[in-house]
């Protein structure tokens, strides 16, 4: 079973519906949750699909996903969010936490108890990524590749293997915290990198 477990929809910064989102990410043989910034609504348009509900949350230092069998409503500071995802059985890692491009949390990743960390995201460079997978080998942590995509296109780029047969959240997240899950780093088709800079460019002409 192939998951990426952080993409986006426009419910926040992506370019499409949910809906949209989950048929690209089919067509590929991959499940994906919908990690929108600070929004669950996404999730709830797609409760009758087999999808991971989550969010990008945007914490006093930086984004971090929080992965739940619910849609989640947490806190957003850092410590708050920690505390929720560990009452209600949550999965919670830093995104891209050393891209400074991208509101990465840095070295905090080294003062909280995450379950993870995403260190491949198809979106951030090499220099970023590999200090992130350094952080999660000194953390005993498993590391995670997601497309972070904001475009359908780019699903696809990362995912994560898991051996499961059947789609369960549980079952998913409790893979992720015992390291049962196998990092697949893919990497932008040229298609994703311009209709990245297309949708870039689409959304500061909209402000």
């Amino acid at each position: 079973m192939f998951i990426d477990f952080h993409t986006h929809t426009f419910f926040s910064d992506g370019k499409a519906s949910p809906k949209e989102m989950f048929e690209t990410a089919k067509k590929k043989g991959i499940f994906i949750s919908i990690t929108d910034h600070d929004t669950s609504k996404g999730i709830k348009e797609v409760n009758e699909l087999p999808v991971i509900p989550g969010q990008e949350v945007t914490t006093q230092f930086g984004h971090v996903v929080i992965l739940c069998n619910f849609p989640p409503s947490p806190p957003s500071d850092i410590k708050g969010l920690v505390d929720y995802a560990k009452e209600n059985s949550c999965v919670v890692f830093p995104s891209h936490p050393f891209d400074i491009f991208r509101a990465g949390i840095g070295d905090h990743v080294f003062d909280y108890k995450f379950d993870a960390i995403e260190t491949f995201n198809s979106k951030a460079n090499r220099v970023a990524n590999g200090k992130a997978k350094e952080a999660a080998l000194k953390l005993d942590l498993p590391g995670l590749a997601d497309s972070d995509s904001h475009v359908p296109s780019a699903i696809g780029s990362a995912y994560n293997a898991i051996e499961l047969s059947e789609f369960n959240v549980d079952d998913i997240l409790d893979s992720v915290r015992k390291k049962k899950s196998k990092p697949v780093e893919v990497g932008l088709s040229g298609k994703a990198k311009l209709d990245i800079v297309v949708w870039h460019i689409q959304r500061k002409l909209k402000k």
